[in-house]
């Protein structure tokens, strides 16, 4: 334990000393490219514990007859793909997107390409590994697709490390199943056929694997790789792309966007995107199966997190991604627990030795499951794993992985404790989702007795609009170049318009510092764009005024480029501010294009309301058991015999659909009370959302006082009744059951003088239109940003006065910026006479068009908690 301690307090003093200085070229990593050299290692891409032949203390699923002792390098894992393609034709090919499919696109398949010394750039092709059968007898566009993107954040090498031998496995095991003489492991890693779950001995083999799958493996992020390869004199591996960009923030996000991450304006994801879109268009599905984006972080109390997508998913989905999640778990607890730096639940995890550089204790935990925000904390918009979940992308079930110690600590550091971890736990979870989805089992909803929801008809759309075309005929102005000395100097120049002959639909501002291999102190520096024209409409501001600037995630990477994107820049001057922070050289190319510079559409139209989870929920729901829309004139006219059908009624929004607009005061106490008789004669009446207002109104004895909507960071309950000398609710309280699943993690926060250890988030966000901060955790407890996902509560008091019961409490901030919060009950039940109300205060609101969307809306986005709280509001007595 005491080697694990200062070995990470290493890497934290190295990740704090990078400096501009070049390292000498380091000792490559054992890569296979020709035959004699693959017969002595027994793998083209031996594990780091490859050599050590299952010692104790060692993985006993390391690969090889070496151990690596480096990062696989960029140009080695080239080379060493290249001849496992030679090697097995059959089974895997590398593709080169601009070579081989250039032609197709108008992107250049390259990438923005990493800073020199001289300011100029290194490009690479942008590259994808195709795994599959070639003599499979079912028709590839019938096969199953995944995509697996690998380090998209070049800094963090877990992905690259553990994806890379994924892929050689799964080729060696099928080829072994077909010859035993194929491939020097066949002898030592066998028998085969085996199935791909090693641990537990469990899933398809390879060759049904790769018969009825073909599998991307997408090399993410060339320039961030090649800028830390200590073999070409590399110091620090690069976060962000060449223009120093996340570049997964530039996915184009169905919901909030983030304006300021200009979506897919870089390279990669226009020809990534391009590509994988072509190949999804060719599948007889018309989408893919499966998609994990492969990540690292720096410290966790977990050393793995599997991180649910963000998105609209309906049950089949969730059953899904809950089932890839559990085996994920349970494979790395089998998988990872030959290293003392893990122990498993079983065991007691985390440990009791406390670590701040791991952020918790050790042993840690060897995965959790769960929301982004339960997990590491925070949500994004723009990431690739939820645009490959989105209908615009591959529509496939999204998971992203974070792995701790793969991030500005190693670094260039190669631990082979520690890579191994992350190589089998890449595996693990890669090999978990192609079980799971390649043996899916039937799904089905099966709610109790009879069940109806009262319908809202108000949908929220948008017929949507499309950029407006420039006339046709004219060029666009040629590129602008110039370079600065130092940041002092202010660089002006001029853009053209119509009169001029020439049309600009898009600019791009593209930096390059002055560097030592790839980092620039230039990075600390704003580059911000200002347009020094006439005012654009009467009574506008006039001078020099900001019209973008380079998003500058963080200047911890050092990054040597950076970018600004404008759309339809007005003619006129312009000009990038001095700033002496920038103390080297900057080169500038002004870019322009006849289309818009990053592609964003005017508005994407949609036609969305949280009454399309019922209707889809409706899919899964057996013959005859479907959930019945109820709408409020057929209760009033029923005189209650309407609702007197069924076991149970949803309310979910509006406690009255059209109340104010279509209904009297007098209607609706009508109403009401015929909800309040429904309930009392046996009935099950939930309400979820604003419907909690609607308490006061049924004749439970609560005041509009008590209940309160608020706005927090997303949908949230922390499943604890207050109860200090009891624990969480999840044997305590039926709605809390099966909440707390196998392997979960648990959200925490301190806000408000309050402390929540058991949070569970029951909606994303993002999908339906509402705001996260891009500060990211510092805003988790909305005391950094605003907020604005509604959350509903009863105060607890009043609650339980009425006689309800609490299985969870949430905090909401009563305005969205920043405002005093209040503590109440969000999920509890009420008897009412023979029957009772249930509530739920944030699980479908409807969607929102406040902040900016302009790919468009989902209807809902319920997490697995989320449907898990609809089993059981839905489950009788």
């Amino acid at each position: 334990m005491r080697r694990i301690v200062a070995f990470i307090g290493s890497f934290v003093v190295i990740a704090g000393l990078l400096t501009s200085f070049a390292a000498p070229p380091g000792a490559a990593t054992p890569v296979a490219t020709n035959e004699d050299v693959y017969q002595q290692f027994g793998r083209v891409f031996p594990d780091p514990q490859g050599c050590l032949d299952g010692q104790p203390g060692t993985s006993p699923w390391a690969k090889g007859d070496v151990c690596a002792t480096q990062f696989i390098q960029y140009r080695e894992a080239l080379s060493g793909l290249k001849f496992l393609e030679h090697r097995f034709p059959r089974y895997l090919r590398l593709l080169n997107l601009r070579t081989q499919f250039g032609h197709q696109f108008s992107e250049r398949m390259q990438s923005a390409g990493l800073p020199q010394e001289d300011l100029s750039r290194l490009r690479s092709d942008l590259r994808v590994v195709k795994v599959t059968d070639n003599a499979s007898p079912v028709p590839e566009a019938d096969r199953k697709h995944f995509a697996y993107v690998l380090s998209i954040h070049g800094i963090e090498r877990a992905g690259i490390e553990g994806g890379l031998r994924a892929a050689e496995d799964l080729v060696t095991w099928a080829s072994c199943e077909r010859d035993l003489d194929s491939a020097p492991a066949c002898g030592e890693e066998g028998p085969f056929p085996k199935p791909i779950l090693e641990p537990s001995d469990s899933g398809p083999t390879a060759s049904e694997t790769l018969r009825n799958a073909v599998i991307y493996f997408v090399l993410a992020n060339p320039d961030g790789w090649r800028r830390g390869d200590v073999t070409d004199g590399g110091v620090s591996y690069q976060r962000y792309n060449g223009n120093g960009m996340d570049v997964n923030r530039d996915w184009p996000t169905v919901g909030y966007t983030e304006g300021q991450y200009t979506p897919a304006s870089e390279p990669e994801t226009k020809g990534f995107a391009a590509y994988l879109r072509s190949v999804r268009d060719r599948t007889t599905a018309g989408r893919f199966e499966g998609a994990i984006d492969l990540h690292g972080m720096l410290t966790a109390p977990s050393f793995s997190f599997t991180l649910l997508g963000a998105g609209q998913r309906d049950y089949k989905r969730n059953e899904i991604t809950v089932d890839t999640a559990i085996r994920t778990f349970r494979d790395s607890e089998k998988r990872l627990s030959w290293s003392n730096l893990i122990a498993t639940q079983q065991e007691g995890c985390p440990g009791d030795v406390e670590v701040p550089e791991v952020g918790g204790n050790v042993p840690m935990c060897s995965d959790q499951w769960g929301t982004v925000w339960d997990t590491i904390n925070y949500q994004i918009s723009g990431g690739f794993a939820d645009w490959m979940e989105s209908p615009r992308g591959l529509d496939a079930v999204g998971i992203d992985n974070e792995m701790a110690l793969s991030h500005l600590a190693p670094n260039t550091v190669f631990d082979p404790e520690l890579e191994q971890l992350h190589i089998d736990g890449n595996k693990g979870l890669i090999y978990s989702q192609l079980a799971s989805m390649l043996r899916q089992r039937p799904v089905s909803f099966r709610p109790e007795g009879k069940v109806g929801y009262i319908f809202d008809p108000q949908r929220v759309t948008d017929p949507g609009g499309g950029p407006v075309d420039g006339p046709e005929g004219l060029p666009t102005q040629d590129t602008i170049s110039h370079t600065s000395p130092t940041g002092v100097q202010e660089f002006r120049f001029d853009v053209k318009g119509v009169p001029d002959g020439v049309f600009n639909g898009g600019m791009t501002v593209k930096a390059t510092f002055g560097n030592v291999d790839g980092l620039s102190p230039n990075s600390a520096a704003e580059l911000i764009l200002d347009y020094c024209g006439p005012a654009l409409h009467p009574g506008g501001e006039e001078g020099c005024r900001e019209v973008a600037r380079y998003f500058n995630q963080s200047p911890a990477y050092l990054q040597g480029g950076a970018r600004i994107d404008l759309n339809s820049p007005p003619a006129g001057p312009y000009r990038i501010r001095a700033n002496p922070a920038r103390l080297l050289p900057t080169r500038y190319a002004v870019s322009f294009t006849s289309e818009k510079s990053y592609n964003q559409p005017e508005q994407a139209p949609y036609n969305v309301s949280r009454m399309d989870f019922f209707r889809d929920l409706n899919k899964y729901v057996p013959e005859g058991s479907d959930l019945t829309p109820i709408r409020v004139r057929d209760v009033l006219r029923s005189e209650g015999k309407r609702l007197a059908r069924f076991d149970t009624v949803v309310v979910a929004g509006k406690l009255m659909p059209g109340f104010d607009a279509v209904y009297t005061k007098r209607q609706f106490q009508r109403y009401a009370s015929q909800l309040t008789r429904f309930a009392a004669r046996g009935g099950n009446l939930v309400l979820t959302d604003s419907a909690l207002a609607g308490l006061p109104a049924l004749g439970t004895g609560i005041t509009p006082e008590s209940v309160d909507g608020g706005y927090f960071y997303a949908g949230w309950m922390d499943f604890h009744d207050g109860d200090a000398g009891k624990g969480a609710t999840y044997d305590r309280h039926h709605l809390a059951e099966g909440v707390n699943k196998e392997g979960t993690a648990e959200g925490t926060a301190s806000v408000g003088g309050h402390e929540f250890n058991h949070r569970h988030q029951t909606y994303e966000p993002v999908p339906i239109g509402y705001y996260v901060s891009p500060s990211g955790s510092s805003n988790a407890e909305c005391d950094t940003d605003r907020c604005d996902s509604p959350n509903w509560i009863v105060t607890q008091g009043a609650w339980e006065a009425a006689g309800g019961s609490t299985a969870a409490r949430t905090l909401v901030r009563m305005t969205k910026d920043r405002g005093p919060s209040k503590l109440g009950v969000s999920l509890g039940e009420l008897p009412v006479g023979k029957g009772q109300i249930r509530i739920a205060g944030a699980l479908l609101p409807q969607p929102t068009e406040q902040n900016l969307h302009p790919y468009g809306l989902r209807s809902y986005a319920l997490t697995y908690t989320g449907y898990q709280l609809i089993e059981n509001l839905l489950d009788l007595p």
